[in-house]
């Protein structure tokens, strides 16, 4: 458990706080290019509890502003995108991408109080079919990760991205939590798996309580998940945990694609979860790019992924063409029939079922009435990487880690099966670095 000081500090991330400040140290991704076009309507944007406006200007720049103008607080979303900058529709201010008034019409042409005006700008950048932000006080800002999602070309990777109603820790922690997957995304029988994991189903069926390891790495923390497979060998599934809030897990199959998260606050009490597949050798197919299901009964989606049909419709709110129909309000369409007969939760869309247990915590769940356990090891060492990186910044002026070191990030998650007494760490070595040409085969 976490005390409610450290719960406290762990979950807000508003300006000026501990954890805030330390994640404003970091570039995240926010937006997809096509979002927004050139000289075309202004988005509403809410990112670290701070509301802001993104455009295309005229010259193809993307701008992300605060929301409200420097002269009397009118909102920029009504502005117009025109010329090289946006102006707003009040009083005709006009801002550049970089926050410089450009124009003040209402004042008169002898005045330079405009030059005097810097509005709210945070830098943008365009990588790997993201747009990038840096909100931290670093000029110049330090350099992006090196992940390796945006470093495949496009017709490799597949990306998208959904709004979840609750802290961003407790929507993260699930991603390294590998003891879930023996309950909430099982099926009844899991005999019935025809998949191509069919085998780890199995596994994961016969040993509901993996061995968790971890070790604390530059930019994070390692985390294996081993299980009993029989014939004296074992099972291990491995995760990264990369500051501040990125995550990879381990891949199945021979020949398999690789999945990444981000998992970005917009504020206290809501997550941007941005995930994406991606292959390094070659073009996704069809159906990784589509992934219109993992094809087990009852169940359908991906971790990450929001198919359109799934979506609610779209508003002009921040991310409002991203919001799933699925929420608390309709039990994420919960099936008690599925559930007794098919899967072990009885929600069809997989993402829906991380989700929905995240949910049900409510916004911002007080650890300090949580009783962990051993399969918990992973959640309490990314836990405290976070926090002590937040009063390291907070107390010394001490960097977070990775921030100065995009190398760092140049890692997979990886999975094997090899004998019980075999080092994991030491097999999957090879498996977890990042290699342009090579693609290990998962389990």
């Amino acid at each position: 458990m976490l005390s409610k000081q450290d719960n406290e500090l762990l979950t807000r991330v508003g300006p000026g706080t501990p954890m805030g400040d330390m994640l404003r140290q970091y570039w995240m991704p926010f937006l997809f290019p096509y979002e927004v076009e050139v000289d075309g309507p202004p988005l509403r944007v809410r990112l670290l509890g701070e509301d802001l406006i993104a455009f295309r200007d005229s010259h193809g720049r993307i701008g992300l502003l605060g929301n409200n103008c420097a002269h009397r607080g009118a909102s920029l979303f009504f502005g117009r995108n025109e010329e090289s900058g946006l102006r707003c529709v009040y009083h005709g201010w006009k801002y550049d991408v970089d926050g410089h008034c450009v124009d003040m019409p209402n004042e008169p042409p002898e005045s330079n109080f405009k030059t005097k005006i810097h509005h709210a700008a945070y830098p943008c950048v365009d990588r790997g079919g993201m747009v990038w932000t840096y909100m931290g006080p670093e000029v110049p800002p330090p350099p992006l990760p090196d992940l390796e999602i945006t470093f495949v070309p496009d017709e490799h990777r597949f990306l998208s991205k959904r709004v979840q109603y609750n802290n961003w820790v407790q929507a993260m922690e699930g991603d390294i939590d590998q003891s879930h997957n023996s309950f909430l995304h099982t099926l009844v029988h899991p005999e019935d798996d025809k998949t191509a994991r069919a085998n780890v189903t199995l596994i994961r069926a016969q040993d509901k309580h993996p061995h968790f390891e971890v070790l604390d790495t530059d930019y994070g923390v390692l985390i294996g998940a081993g299980r009993d497979a029989g014939d004296s060998m074992r099972y291990w599934r491995i995760s990264q945990f990369l500051m501040p809030f990125f995550s990879m897990t381990g891949p199945y199959g021979e020949d398999p694609s690789r999945t990444w998260r981000c998992w970005v606050p917009i504020d206290d009490e809501n997550v941007l979860v941005m995930g994406g597949i991606f292959h390094p050798l070659r073009p996704l197919t069809d159906a990784e790019r589509n992934r219109v299901g993992l094809p087990r009964l009852g169940t359908r989606g991906s971790v990450f992924l929001l198919l359109p049909d799934d979506r609610a419709p779209a508003t002009s709110q921040p991310y409002g063409a991203w919001r799933p129909k699925a929420t608390l309000e309709n039990d994420f369409f919960v099936d008690r029939d599925v559930q007794r007969n098919l899967t072990f939760s009885g929600i069809p869309e997989f993402w829906a079922q991380d989700a929905g247990m995240q949910m049900s915590m409510g916004a911002i769940y007080d650890r300090s009435k949580e009783h962990l356990g051993t399969t918990d090891l992973a959640i309490i060492s990314a836990r405290r990487r976070l926090i002590d990186a937040a009063k390291a910044l907070r107390e010394r002026g001490a960097t977070p880690p990775g921030v100065a070191h995009p190398e760092w990030y140049k890692v997979r998650g990886a999975a094997v099966l090899i004998p019980a007494e075999q080092s994991w760490v030491e097999a999957t070595a090879e498996h977890r670095q990042y290699h342009p040409d090579v693609n290990h085969a998962g389990v």
